[in-house]
């Protein structure tokens, strides 16, 4: 590349650094010894060179003088890097993200309650976790006939309510993981609870599984848009399967991305949308409620969270993490499936928990029991001791679990103490 004519080059006072390395290359046609040691800036003055040469080609006016610019202050934690520098935003600009007092929202009443405790907002994500085959499906199609009812009248669950929708707005259930047969099960299910004979046009129930992931969004998009339009407005949307919007639960971006695009659904269209999410494989052996992967983040970002956890044939669907409720005051739901209606049905939580704490108490007896006819079997009899002692070695447990299970023993009469101080089973144990 050669240098510019002498007589060409222009008066570089007050011009900007990257003039001055172009009239610092052009001093010595031969290049200095810091250019040619220094590749990456030769690169740089290579491609500045190049531009100034194309802008002699094209007869765009001479370079001009720039005025000095202060540094920014990159110790402020305020410091914001624009994308566009062209010109700066009126503070007006920005009253679409400012809340005060005086600013005018959408109303924002709660939809859906369990007891008192609010879970279902406007403008809000709520997921509902469980584990698989757990129980979700049967809560989300009596949330959903809740939804389809003019007047509330639903078959449904004890302390569940979910505002009625008499001016039929749009309901909306977009499922990713049924068969189709299976869905329509369910769809009438919610029918046969809300007491309808017939599917409401409002009530929109789609099946995309079949459909290519990267048409999920637009198809949720297009869809929300056309209903919102047809019936004035949309009261609810469920989306059983949020996680097969994406390729990979544990890739942080595609869920934050995921989770800020049906937040923004939830907004635009002022109406709650509720995830539904699977837990971990086996969380509930050890009480895990965490979502699957990076969906953790739906629980922070959500109204709140419900989790459904299982045991036996009996789910119960608890409030989790709730911004507007005490999570110790609200009640539990608890439901089975009956066979006689086809769908599951409400029991009482206090008879479960009852019947939760009689299992535990039967299950350390059997225990018990199981010890003692090691330890004491005939003809053995043994001091209080002796039999601490043996109670913890077959136990492996410390004195003080070994001295309460032989409390227990003698309190639930599987071991006598006898006059003569030692500890020998009771006959017919």
């Amino acid at each position: 590349m050669t240098s510019l004519p002498a007589k060409e080059k222009p008066n570089l006072a007050g011009l900007s650094d990257s003039q001055r390395l172009i009239n610092d290359y052009n001093k010595d046609s031969q290049k200095s010894d810091k250019f040619r040691a220094n590749p990456a800036e030769n690169s740089l003055l290579e491609d500045i060179y190049s531009q100034v040469e194309l802008t002699k080609q094209s007869k765009v006016l001479p370079l001009t003088k720039t005025a000095p610019q202060p540094a920014p202050d990159l110790s402020n934690d305020n410091f914001i890097i624009s994308e566009s520098t062209s010109e700066i935003r009126a503070l007006e600009d920005f009253d679409k993200y400012r809340i005060t007092k005086e600013k005018q929202l959408p109303e924002a009443n709660p939809l859906g309650f369990i007891g008192e405790a609010p879970i279902l907002a406007p403008g809000n994500i709520t997921p509902m976790t469980a584990e698989g085959k757990g129980g979700k499906t049967a809560m989300s199609s009596a949330i959903q006939a809740y939804a389809i009812s003019k007047d509330g009248d639903v078959d449904g669950f004890t302390n569940l309510r979910i505002a009625p929708n008499p001016f039929g707005k749009a309901v909306i259930n977009i499922d990713t993981e049924q068969s189709e047969a299976d869905q329509q099960y369910n769809v009438n299910t919610t029918l046969k609870r809300a007491g309808l004979q017939s599917t409401p046009d409002f009530y929109r129930c789609f099946n995309i599984r079949t459909l290519p992931l990267k048409e999920y969004k637009q198809f949720t998009t297009d869809v929300c848009e056309l209903c919102n339009k047809t019936y004035n407005g949309i009261h609810l949307i469920i989306i059983d399967g949020v996680a097969d919007y994406i390729s990979s639960v544990n890739d942080e971006a595609e869920v934050n991305e995921i989770i800020s695009f049906f937040t923004c659904i939830a907004v635009k269209y002022n109406c709650p949308v509720l995830l539904i999410i699977h837990l971990n494989e086996n969380a509930g052996r050890n009480g895990d409620t965490t979502p699957r992967g990076h969906f953790k983040h739906a629980v922070r970002k959500g109204y709140c969270q419900l989790n459904i956890t299982k045991e036996g044939d009996i789910s119960t669907l608890q409030v989790l993490r709730a911004r507007k409720a005490s999570i110790t005051d609200t009640p539990l739901v608890c439901y089975k499936y009956c066979k006689e209606k086809g769908y599951h049905v409400s029991i009482d939580a206090e008879s479960v928990a009852a019947s939760k704490q009689n299992d535990r108490e039967m299950a350390i007896r059997r225990k018990a029991e199981k010890i003692a006819g090691k330890i004491f079997a005939p003809p053995n009899a043994l001091l209080h001791k002796d039999a601490i002692s043996k109670i913890m070695k077959e136990t492996s447990k410390s004195e003080a679990t070994a001295k309460r299970y032989l409390n227990d023993m003698i309190g639930w009469e599987i071991v006598i103490k006898h006059d003569d101080g030692y500890y020998r089973l009771k006959e017919g144990s």
